[in-house]
């Protein structure tokens, strides 16, 4: 049981996937009011939200926030359509444009943004180097990436046996060797990571 519950956290789908949605939904909102503000959003900001589930978060900053493009990438297709169905509004006004697929296998994309970010989404990271290098591509210069996460010794081994677990020491350490500067962190709960390319 807890086994699926973390290949469904991973990659929502079915049934119970619309189940875990709803956790999603309830959960990360109090973890988005925390990582948003790191962002420091600016008017004409150009936002990149890696695994957006059902587009909570997205739809929290565009409504925030003036003259933003947010773009986005989930490889669930159950939180595709559900991202779609809340945002469908934004994405008509061209203020949000998402994508299905794999962030770590989809090409490099064209544009360079202002801010990235990501909520609870390093779990399912293997090589941390080769991801931050790609997002470090990504950002204009002086750009912002926001990481939410929990640190490993708060994972225990019941739904998160499959998660890759990581320090926030880690973390920071794989960030220096892409390139990132100016890393600020939280060691307390609520987690998170902010990095300046």
């Amino acid at each position: 049981m807890f086994k699926n519950l973390g290949k469904q956290l991973r990659k929502p789908s079915g049934f119970y996937g619309k189940l875990v949605s709803l956790l999603l939904q309830f959960r990360n909102r109090q973890f988005y009011l925390k990582i948003i503000p790191e962002l420091e959003i600016k008017n004409g900001d150009k936002i990149f939200e890696i695994g957006y589930g059902p587009g909570l978060g997205i739809k929290m900053i565009a409504e925030k926030t003036k003259e933003c493009v947010i773009h986005g990438i989930d490889f669930s297709e159950l939180m595709y359509q559900q991202a779609i169905k809340r945002n469908r509004k934004l994405i008509n006004q061209g203020i949000v444009k998402l994508t299905y697929g794999d962030f770590l296998t989809s090409t490099t994309h064209p544009e360079k943004y202002n801010k990235i970010f990501c909520v609870n989404v390093i779990y399912f990271w293997s090589d941390l180097y080769l991801v931050f290098m790609k997002i470090y591509a990504m950002l204009e210069k002086g750009g912002t990436f926001c990481i939410y996460m929990a640190h490993e010794k708060d994972l225990g081994n019941d739904f998160t046996d499959e998660f890759n677990k990581y320090s926030i020491e880690k973390v920071v350490s794989e960030l220096k060797l892409a390139g990132f500067k100016e890393i600020t962190y939280s060691l307390v709960p609520g987690y998170y990571i902010k990095a300046i390319s």
